[in-house]
């Protein structure tokens, strides 16, 4: 089709609080879309003519250009296709949404219907009873076991150095009971909308904040903070949670006399985001912790106090619409990167 007499939508699909559009069955270019679509995805129309699939799709979602474009093509020759997608909008926000393909004529001209629902909060609902699932009938339970174990053991111990370590193992593994606990209830904050209000958030400041408090904590450990000044993002109480279990892994798991932590605060302008690295010196993240992050991983081995940190870390990321990755660090450790939506908006003076 050459642009000039591409079929349209009735006006009346304006008023649908569903988003819409119409598809070339060959090239998969936008012909329309209802206004709803340009809402989810923050672009007008004209630039979505202009645009192909992975204009708008983050790096880390599989959907690419050619399988969108089999996909309508499968559902122009009668096999309607649905699925899920997570979409960039123009701000850099990532929001989750669901995608209908089906067969249509308007006009008398063929072309591909495209049903596209926001989906982001059934999304955050998902994650979490995964984690719910996860931590409350594998990790507590798993944990609670051991420290039955540990007890038995200890009414048989001996000698007063073998005591000392049963009671220190005990105390670890209570303690690791209460992070999970804590982490929890952290997460349970984020996801209800209504405990935390957002608001414009200078990154610089908050990350400075953090680290002061840490270093109040952990005065063997070197902290050092590069932070741009006006970096501003939207922002709750989460951001804390996550940038906060960020800095504590890389300080308590770290293996060094000394451990070394280095917190950036960075503008990105090309991707809109304001970007938050926490490098350390330590041992590297094992990929047990990481990968529980994956929802499609079957869950056959305990997630300890720093995979449930990283939970905390992931959830928040997902709530503000950014992204959460690990990096190796050079010669050695790990680069933990926060990359989140800026925001214009600035509080008053």
């Amino acid at each position: 089709m050459d642009g000039q007499g591409d079929p349209a939508l009735p006006d009346a699909f304006d008023d649908l609080n569903v988003g819409i559009t119409l598809r070339d069955p060959e090239t998969g270019a936008t012909l329309d879309a209802n206004e709803r679509v340009q809402e989810l995805y923050g672009y007008s129309l004209e630039e979505l003519k202009q645009m192909n699939v992975g204009d708008y799709t983050p790096p880390s979602t599989t959907l690419s250009q050619a399988e969108a474009l089999r996909r309508i093509r499968a559902a122009a020759d009668g096999d309607p296709q649905e699925f899920e997608w997570r979409i960039r909008r123009s701000t850099g926000e990532l929001i989750w949404v669901q995608v209908r393909l089906e067969r249509s004529s308007i006009d008398r001209t063929s072309c591909v219907l495209a049903e596209v629902r926001d989906i982001t909060d059934y999304k955050a609902r998902e994650r979490r009873l995964h984690l719910l699932n996860r931590v409350v009938r594998h990790n507590l339970r798993n944990e609670a076991n051991l420290l039955i174990g540990y007890a038995d053991r200890l009414k048989t111990a001996i000698d007063q150095a073998r005591l000392e370590d049963e009671v220190e193992t005990i105390l670890d593994i209570a303690t690791e009971i209460g992070t999970m606990s804590d982490s929890i209830h952290q997460i349970e904050e984020i996801a209800d909308p209504e405990a935390t209000k957002r608001k414009a958030t200078n990154l610089g400041d908050l990350v400075r904040n953090l680290v002061e408090e840490h270093r109040s904590g952990h005065p063997d450990a070197d902290l050092t903070v590069e932070a741009e000044s006006d970096v501003w993002v939207t922002a709750d109480n989460g951001l804390d949670y996550a940038i906060g279990h960020a800095i504590e892994n890389a300080i308590i798991h770290n293996d060094r006399d000394v451990p070394n932590v280095t917190v950036t605060v960075r503008d990105d302008p090309e991707s809109k985001h304001g970007r938050v690295q926490i490098a350390d010196d330590g041992p590297t993240i094992s990929d047990v912790e990481i990968d529980v992050l994956d929802e499609d991983v079957t869950t056959n081995s305990t997630y300890h106090g720093s995979g449930i940190g990283l939970w905390v870390m992931q959830w928040c990321v997902d709530s503000l619409g950014g992204e959460l990755r690990f990096e190796a660090n050079d010669p050695r450790g790990n680069v933990v990167e926060f990359l989140l939506p800026r925001t214009n908006d600035r509080p008053a003076a």
